[in-house]
């Protein structure tokens, strides 16, 4: 809006750039959030905002509780007022608007119901479950359900009322001009929905250590700024055979860019060791965002390419969870919880038990690592495995941000060369 207004009294063509709104855009947010989120850190360790069940030690000196969570509520926060500064207010900016917002508003009740119920536990009012380790929210079946419906709304208006976008799906390493396949509605709004559900949840489950999600976050971001300037751009599109989509969607571009800004601004109080987390407030808004964006720039097939690291926590906890309940039903309680499919899930949590050094034995055994230890590629020599949980951390961290980085480099590879 703000851009709208100065373009109206002075009308330069610099108040139009999506680079200059977009680098505006990107030093609102960064500096937004570097002189709030410490107030906010310091304010949320004095009332205890996490849902680690672990208290606080001496009053004085370094802090040594758990790490709060919810920075999300300042990130969310910071985006939507940056968009309404600097960007253009179109069909794609308002759906996005209201994905954020939306899953944002369902994480900060998600974490609220921890909060409470972590200081419940606390207080004597309600027991702690022997297997807990974090307190616990939102009925995940309400969550969903919620989610699912926002979802519907927002992809159905876009499709239906605003025409911004259609079902055709761009098949990765397939030439559009040789096929460019278009799904009908019935098949393209339930997945887009399955998409942007999924994928915000998946980003939920990798905001388990310092910085794991907010990392790729920003390469899923990158790619996605990339990809809808050139799918606003006539000229550029049409020499790299990309699809033109409309000028609009170059408004994507900026609302990766504020995506950008917020997670690297937060990496300054999230990069180990965290000082804190994005909570679900944070994943859930930036997460259903960022694979919203990837429907309205018509590249669905490679968000599980850029988004591995969120693909891989999802899976392996779908994967565990089926494996647990179909061993419960065959075998019985007593070998199921002996014997997992990972050590821990999501994947993070079983390379932490992979890089640990332990003289004893594990008590959980791997059905996964077993199989990876036969073909010859599992084991871990016990040189390169830690005692020290901060150095298995670190190394779990980087290795993931590593990965990050490579499928960046692969997506674009592929979507704006190998065709």
């Amino acid at each position: 809006m703000l851009a709208d207004l100065l373009y109206y009294f002075f009308p330069y063509q610099i108040f139009k750039s999506v680079v200059f709104r977009g680098s505006l855009t990107f030093l609102t947010i960064y500096f937004m959030i570097n002189l709030i989120l410490p107030s906010v850190i310091r304010l949320f360790r004095q009332k205890g905002i996490t849902s680690d069940f672990k208290k606080a030690g001496a009053a004085e000196g370094p802090y040594d509780g758990a790490t709060p969570i919810m920075g999300g509520i300042v990130l969310i926060p910071t985006i939507i007022i940056s968009i309404f500064l600097w960007a253009w207010i179109n069909q794609f900016t308002i759906a996005l608007l209201i994905i954020i917002s939306s899953f944002a508003l369902i994480g900060f009740l998600d974490d609220l119901a921890k909060v409470i119920h972590k200081k419940r536990v606390e207080s004597g009012k309600e027991a702690q479950k022997a297997y807990a380790d974090k307190a616990d929210g939102i009925r995940g079946d309400v969550r969903l359900a919620i989610e699912f419906v926002i979802s519907f709304i927002v992809i159905g208006a876009t499709y239906w009322i605003f025409d911004g976008i259609n079902g055709q799906v761009h098949i990765p390493m397939i030439p559009m001009k040789n096929w460019f396949p278009e799904i009908p509605a019935i098949v393209f709004i339930p997945l887009s929905m399955i998409i942007i559900v999924g994928g915000a949840n998946a980003v939920n489950l990798t905001d388990g250590l310092d910085s794991l999600a907010t990392v790729p976050i920003i390469t899923c971001s990158v790619f996605i700024a990339g990809a809808a300037y050139l799918a606003g751009d006539m000229e550029w599109s049409d020499r790299l055979k990309l699809l033109y989509i409309s000028d609009e969607i170059k408004e994507v571009a900026i609302f990766a860019i504020a995506i950008i800004a917020a997670c690297l601004a937060f990496l300054n109080f999230n990069s180990p060791p965290a000082s804190i987390y994005m909570g679900d407030v944070g994943s859930l808004g930036l997460g259903s965002a960022v694979c919203a964006m990837f429907i309205f720039v018509k590249a669905e097939l490679y968000l599980p390419i850029v988004g591995g690291t969120f693909v891989i926590a999802a899976l392996s906890s779908i994967i565990q969870r089926i494996w647990f309940k179909l061993a419960l039903l065959k075998k019985g309680r007593a070998w199921a919880e002996k014997n997992r499919f990972f050590y821990r899930a999501p994947y993070h949590h079983h390379q932490q038990s992979l890089l640990t050094y332990s003289v004893e034995p594990p008590e959980i055994n791997s059905v996964w690592h077993d199989f990876l230890r036969k073909i010859g590629i599992g084991q871990v020599p016990v040189e390169d495995q830690y005692k020290n949980r901060d150095d298995i951390n670190n190394k779990v961290i980087w290795k993931n941000h590593l990965r990050a980085m490579a499928l960046l480099v692969i997506a674009a590879m592929i979507y704006f060369k190998v065709r």
